[in-house]
């Protein structure tokens, strides 16, 4: 393990991260069967990342523990800033050029709310349904390392008997 990374994790990011592109970029074109198939591995993909990703914020924390507004404040300034400027942007492209009504795509999108309104999803792009799970996530991290901790002593004395 080099400066606490695991090549595999980063591996697995970022096949995940290239199986994603790949569904996106083939899904809309008339594939053979098995060639469809093929490229719905990067809705798998989407999972592995998840993954991947929260087992490497658990190690973070285990040897960097930061409180919870450092942490909230380091992945909003990595994730949710530069979300709201893509909202943003798209807001003003999809309202001042498309002429469309867009005051409640924008906040659903910036309130994180639009995955529960189904004429929301896909507002300035399906794919970011993504970016308000991740940050819904993120707001419940430190609950969910706790949890974890708590019950960690627990899961090894309910398995200490196997193997």
């Amino acid at each position: 393990m080099n400066n606490r990374r695991l090549v595999v994790v980063d591996f697995l990011r970022g096949f995940s991260i290239f199986t994603i592109v790949l569904m996106h970029l083939v899904q809309i074109y008339p594939l053979p069967g098995f060639l469809m198939k093929a490229s719905s591995l990067g809705g798998a993909g989407v999972h592995v990342f998840l993954l991947c990703s929260g087992f490497g914020l658990y190690l973070s924390s285990l040897y960097k523990p930061l409180d919870y507004r450092q942490f909230l404040k380091r992945r909003f300034s990595k994730v949710y800033v530069p979300y709201l400027m893509v909202v943003l942007v798209s807001s003003l492209y999809y309202g001042l050029i498309c002429e469309q009504d867009v005051l409640m795509p924008l906040l659903g999108s910036v309130f994180l709310f639009k995955m529960f309104v189904p004429s929301l999803e896909c507002a300035f792009g399906g794919q970011m349904w993504f970016v308000s799970t991740i940050i819904q996530f993120y707001l419940f991290w430190p609950l969910i390392v706790k949890l974890f901790k708590a019950n960690r002593g627990r899961l090894s004395e309910n398995y200490s008997h196997v193997g």
